[in-house]
């Protein structure tokens, strides 16, 4: 079947959008791993969440939920979807699987080595039904460069990405809904030729330069009262990262930017298991053409 014969709109249900304030629950996912397996400091995390927050509910999605909440508010295709990311990617299923936990259900998502240092109550409006925000990466912001990429022109972005740390949203929001249905288009067309593989893969298939980009095109059009776009997630008393600073994020990422495998089982794995060597051989070129381009800086 070819791209263009796929109707993705007839295999997303549509959640209705009731224009009501956001829902009082707390998303986080921990995927590939028991979850008594989870560092102490992310568990005492999930401590004081649940704490500062004694109203809202709490969730800790693992892999066993996955199956039984896509089938309750999706379907099977969804699913099909969902497996089409290569197990290796694990961060790309906790970015298809945020979506799709908001859409439906709405709350708040942040991820499992983020935190929020004041009650949502205090800091979420009873008018809010979605929130954008940027990387405090300007001056001496302690992101500095964060989320600039090739794929996300500064004259469209000029604050760089908008960030899917935090999902902030009420149930069945147009914003998401645009952004699950190109997840699953990004699915079917993905070539690690084009795509590419390792980081850029999974930021271009499901990450942050594939919600940035539909996040940018929905909201030329849509009302302003519908979402608050906010310039960091710091103004609204959350953190990034319970690890406190730039570099303690960057060591908390998954280590999965050096893998040369492709990210949607659709086909395309052969390649990046029969042309290994290409892979490899351009991921060296690369480390050694940002060398020299360091060098000459």
């Amino acid at each position: 079947m070819s791209r263009k014969a796929i109707n993705y709109e007839a295999i997303l249900p549509e959640i209705p959008f009731t224009d009501t304030p956001i829902p009082k629950h707390i998303h986080q996912i921990f995927l590939g791993k028991s979850a008594h397996l989870l560092p102490e400091e992310m568990q005492a995390n999930i401590q004081h969440l649940q704490s500062l927050n004694p109203e809202w509910e709490y969730h800790l999605w693992r892999d066993e939920d996955v199956e039984p909440f896509i089938l309750k508010y999706y379907n099977k295709e969804i699913l099909r979807y969902f497996r089409m990311i290569s197990p290796m990617y694990r961060a790309a299923q906790a970015d298809f699987l945020r979506y799709l936990l908001t859409y439906s259900i709405g709350g708040i998502y942040l991820d499992i080595k983020s935190t929020i240092l004041k009650p949502l109550d205090e800091t979420l409006l009873p008018s809010d039904r979605f929130i954008l925000y940027h990387w405090d990466n300007e001056g001496d912001g302690p992101y500095k460069g964060y989320g600039f990429y090739p794929d996300l022109p500064r004259s469209r972005f000029p604050y760089g990405e908008f960030p899917q740390t935090f999902i902030i949203s009420s149930p069945g929001h147009p914003i998401l809904r645009a952004v699950i249905l190109d997840v699953l288009s990004n699915l079917d067309s993905y070539s690690p030729f084009r795509t590419d593989v390792g980081l850029w893969g999974v930021l271009r298939t499901t990450g942050p330069i594939a919600y940035s980009l539909a996040v940018e095109r929905v909201t030329r059009e849509l009302p302003a009262r519908l979402y608050r776009h906010v310039r960091c997630i710091e103004d609204l008393g959350m953190r990034v990262s319970i690890y406190g600073t730039a570099t303690g994020h960057r060591k908390a990422v998954p280590r999965y930017g050096n893998l040369l495998t492709a990210v949607s089982l659709n086909g395309s794995q052969r390649y990046t298991k029969y042309m290994y060597g290409y892979f490899l051989g351009r991921r060296v070129f690369r480390i050694l053409r940002d060398k020299v381009r360091m060098a000459l800086e």
